[in-house]
Order: C-alpha cells, then structure tokens, then sequence
C-alpha cells in the first residue's frame, strides 16, 4: 500500500496496511526497543571463555524471562494462546542456532552481541527469501529473540514495559512484539501500530483473536506520534489518525456504535446459512493456528475447512517438529471443533518456504518439491504427521487433505501410506474409530481437474485451492504486480475449471469445497454456489457477510446465470455480463469503507 502523510485541521492522518479489523481510540504509548551495545566486536582469545559463559548467563536469563511472560499470557489471554510463547522458547533451544553463536565467539573472537546478529542476520537472510508471507513473518518471533538475547548481555537486561495509566492505550513502535503486549493488561490495549509486521506474525494473529484493531507499514511514526498523544486506529482501512479533531472524534463515537450494532446483528448467527430458494451452503473458516478456530466459531463458521499446518513447522528452525508437538497441537484443534469438521491439509512446504526444508533439497522453483511430493519423497515426515493427525482425531472430527495432488496415483500413495499409519494406531493404543479418517485431494493444478473422475474414485472429498488453481491454470505469478490484472476469476477457463470440479465431484458422490480466497468475495460466492458448491471456506471475518449474502440470493437464479456465463470465450464479455445482470453483487463489500479514508 502506498503510504502518505496528510495534515488535516487538528492533527495528522497515517495510512498504513490493515492487519486487524475494527476501530479503537486511546493514548498512544511508544515501544521503544532496547538499541543493541557493540562496542566490543572483537575478543582477545583468553575473553572467549569467559564471554562465552556470559552468553550462557543470557541465555538462562532469557528463559526465566519467557516463563514469566507466559505465565502472564495464560492469565490474560488463557492456555490455550499462550503457547505462542513457546515459539520463542524452542528459537532459544535451538541446537543449530546456537552453535552458530558460539563459534563466532569461540572461534572467530566476536563479541557476544555482534555474534548474536550475526546469527541471526545469517537466519534472517534465508526467511526474507522465503515466497509465503506467512512463513517470512516467522522471522519477527527470531529478531525479537535476538533482541532478548542482547539485552540480557548488557548489565540493564530489557527495557520493561508496565502500564503507565488506566486509560486505554494504543501501542505504537518500529514493531511490537508479543512481550511487549504482554506487558500490559489486555483490556487496555485499543489498538496496535507499527512500522513492521505482517499479516501472519503472532502479534496479529492474538491481535484479530482478540479483536483489537492493528496496523502496519506505517513509516511516519518517528517523529509523528509521541507517547501521550490522543489516536483513532481503524484496523479495517489501515488509518490512523494522530490527535484528531472534536468531529473527528464524534466520527468515531458514531462509527464505533454502528461498528458494535453490526457485530451484534451478524455474530451469533449460527443458523445454518441457506439460500432463498431454500439451498443449504456451509460456510466453513480457513485458519493458520488453532487458537483462530475459537473466533471463526463466533463468527459463526460451521467448521474449520481448511487448516493450514505449516505453522505447526515453524517452532523448530533447524529439522522437522517433534511428534508430541504436532499431536497437541491437532489435539487442541479437535477439542475446540469437537463434532464439526476440521480439515487439516497436510504439508504445503515449499523448499524456499523453510530453512530447514531449504537445505533438505535445495533452492528450489514454485512448481519444485512441495506438497504431496515433498512428504511423498520423504514419507517419514509425512508418517509422522498423518500419525500425530490420525492420534488426535479421537477427540474431534479432523480430516486430511492431501495438497498439490496432480493425479490418481499419488492419491492412491498416499492413502495407502495413511491407512498403515491408521492400524499402527490402532494397534498402539486400542483406538478403533467406526470409520477409517476422511482423505481429500486439494484440486489446484489443471492436471487434477483434467483426470477429476480418477481422482474422485479416490477421495472422500476434494477441495478446490483457487488462488494456486488460478495461478498455474492461467500461468501468471499471483506474487508479480507487473502481472496482477492478468490474475482474473472471470477468466472464461477459471471458470469452466471450476464448473468441472463441482459438477464431477456431485456425480461421484462426493462433497466439494473452496477454500481459496475466490470464496470470501460475496460475488464469487454467489457465482460458485450457481456452479454447484455447497462448501465455501474462507478467512472467518468473511463469514458474517458472506452468510448474509447468501440468504439474500436465490440458486436457480444463480445457476442460471452460470449457464449464461460458460458459453462467453472472453473475460470482456463475462465482466459485462456480470456488470449489467450482478451489480449489487459487484459492489458487495465497498461499502464498510471507513468515513477516515474517505474524508
């Protein structure tokens, strides 16, 4: 997003990228971060044994540190979420890292604090290669260790932050890590606003858990904002306004009332959504950590459709995550969803998304060793996760899909791998479930919706990822602007492709879902349920739209339409269409523009 800077009648105006929805008001409270002391770059060779049990001291205390912090997560935000904290720790226990550290200071004479960096600039350089924004966040959780480390060298330790008032307060710094929230009571916390964080990272992840409105990429915050200041933070428009004027204040009290009347009305809807004409639609959540699961439940999603595990990866740096780490983690996920569905897809590790994996086979291109390959080529990993999902699944309803499969026989591979991993189980520990566990293929390559009825032979459900399908069926890089508009859902063959999925999967019997992003739009999801999907998975704070809308639509109606748009041969002729016969469905969702931005 493009930044800029505008002074208005009273104060200031900062526009930033929209990470957490909602708007909030308080005083802002600066994060200032401990500068790291490097005046010693170099150790003769007698320092180093002592500079090493210095790094040790650090290290001790820094984990006393977690402990605390944790302890005080748990009381403020529950168990359940305080195991983010852990992320630190294991980055802290991690062997490789480590040993990085103390070679620089044991065999390269650096001082403790310029080993540090170095380490971790080292680790740092591999995750900003890293393609998946969510696994790239994953280098804040290191930095902000590095930055514990550090500060524990000197003799001070880390700045602490304790509440400075009662009066609510919006967090503001370079970026805010997840002790620095933690050192305030949550209740008080109004808003987040930072230069740096993503859309992933742990910060905005307990930010959307506990509906507290955040922003990022806002790069006027030196000098602009200053401790004591009076902000509105609108999380939905990513603007924030720096000492706002008495209208604009009165704005807020109007936008924040109409903000809480609309929650009212659309959470606590948990009816199951369907159409006029009497249709049933599930309308399902896409998460990335299970602690998400609680607010998509709220907002009243039917279940998880999609559960990335790529997160459940991210604790170790250096291998493959330990067997009882994934096993809590699925089994928290089946206790929070209990009787609904939860479907996890297994790894959809990319080699250029993890440093581990990076290192296993090489640099490799998108279209290289990922997905149902990558655990194919290395089917310990992918025993190790099917058994921890298949353990876990006595306490809930979990399911699996298989990512990236492009034809029958990997499905078959794979399943055949699942099920020896389901009488191992079995066998283990007595646990004999009255079915075997559902396997669903993730259609995302033309080549799985070319040989579909091989596929579905195999499946118990697939599940369409539209954004990759869109990708690699019209062959444009969805990361490139230069190629942006060319990433179009109306292109005639997106459509057809999807058409195909949902009406091969009904004539095998078997459900279909979507989960990619095409989903949350209300427009597309009109347009999918026209082509026959009953399964629509999304990001949850879609879902109270989303659910509203479908009501709203009539499925003959829309299926008809469907019939009209298979037989344009361009995406001119389908946007015209959809223009003059779907204008309110395409203008959906503009319209909860905050007045802020519009001003």
């Amino acid at each position: 997003m493009v930044e800029k800077l505008q002074r208005n009648e009273s104060g200031r105006r900062l526009v930033g990228t929209p990470l957490s929805p909602g708007i909030g008001a308080g005083r802002a409270y600066r994060i200032e971060q401990h500068a790291p002391d490097f005046h010693r770059l170099y150790l003769s060779a007698a320092e180093a044994p002592r500079e090493l049990e210095r790094l040790q001291e650090a290290l001790a205390k820094s984990r006393e540190q977690l402990v605390r912090i944790k302890e005080r997560f748990e009381q403020q935000l529950g168990k359940e979420h305080s195991y983010i904290i852990d992320a630190h720790r294991l980055i802290l226990e991690d062997r490789e890292f480590l040993d990085q550290i103390r070679s620089k200071i044991r065999d390269h004479l650096y001082g403790p604090e310029r080993a540090v960096w170095e380490a971790t600039e080292e680790w740092l350089a591999v995750y900003r290669t890293l393609t998946d924004p969510f696994f790239r966040d994953r280098g804040s959780d290191l930095e902000e260790v590095a930055r514990r480390i550090v500060a524990n060298l000197g003799e001070s330790g880390p700045p602490r932050q304790e509440e400075q008032s009662s009066e609510d307060l919006i967090l503001v710094g370079p970026e805010i890590g997840l002790s620095d929230l933690a050192s305030f009571p949550l209740a008080q916390v109004k808003g987040l606003v930072s230069t740096r964080g993503g859309q992933t990272s742990h910060i905005t992840i307990i930010a959307r858990v506990h509906r507290i409105p955040a922003v990022s990429g806002v790069r006027e915050v030196e000098g602009n904002i200053r401790t004591g200041d009076e902000m509105i933070v609108d999380g939905s428009e990513g603007v924030v306004l720096v000492q706002p004027s008495a209208g604009e204040r009165r704005d807020f009290q109007v936008l924040l009332r109409e903000e809480q009347r609309r929650s009212s009305e659309l959470e606590g809807d948990f009816r199951p959504s369907s159409t006029a004409d009497g249709r049933v639609v599930s309308v399902l959540a896409n998460t990335d950590m299970e602690d998400e699961a609680t607010v998509a439940f709220d907002l009243g999603a039917e279940g998880i459709g999609l559960f990335r595990s790529e997160f459940v990866y991210m604790g170790e740096m250096s291998g493959p995550v330990r067997f009882e780490e994934q096993l809590s983690i699925y089994r928290r996920l089946a206790r929070l969803t209990g009787p609904r569905p939860a479907v996890i897809r297994t790894l959809d590790m990319g080699t250029e998304d993890h440093p581990y994996f990076t290192r296993l086979a090489g640099e490799g291109p998108v279209l290289g060793l990922r997905g149902i390959r990558l655990s194919l080529d290395r089917p310990q990993l992918f025993r190790d996760q099917a058994r921890a999902i298949v353990s876990a699944r006595r306490e809930g309803n979990l399911r699996i899909l298989l990512p990236m499969i492009s034809s029958a026989d990997e499905l078959v591979t794979a399943r055949e791998l699942i099920r020896e991993v389901e009488r191992e189980v079995s066998e283990k520990t007595g646990f004999e479930p009255e079915s075997p566990i559902q396997v669903g293929a993730m259609i995302e390559v033309p080549s799985a919706v070319l040989v579909l009825d091989g596929i579905c032979r195999h499946a118990d459900f697939v599940s369409v990822g539209s954004n990759d399908l869109i990708q690699f069926t019209l062959a444009v890089d969805r990361s490139s602007d230069l190629l942006s508009p060319l990433f179009n859902p109306l292109h005639p063959a997106i459509l057809k492709s999807l058409e195909r999925v949902a009406r091969v999967a009904s004539r095998n019997r078997i459900p279909a879902y979507v989960c990619g992003e095409v989903a949350a739009q209300p427009l597309y999801a009109y347009l999918l349920i026209g082509m026959g999907f009953q399964r629509l998975s999304m990001n949850p704070f879609a879902i109270p739209t989303v659910k509203k809308r479908i009501r709203e639509m009539v499925y003959e109606e829309a299926r008809e339409r469907i019939r009209e748009l298979l037989r344009f041969s361009t995406i001119q002729e389908v946007e015209r269409f959809v223009k003059r016969e779907m204008p309110s469905w395409e203008t959906v969702g503009q319209e909860s523009g905050s007045r802020f931005v519009k001003s």
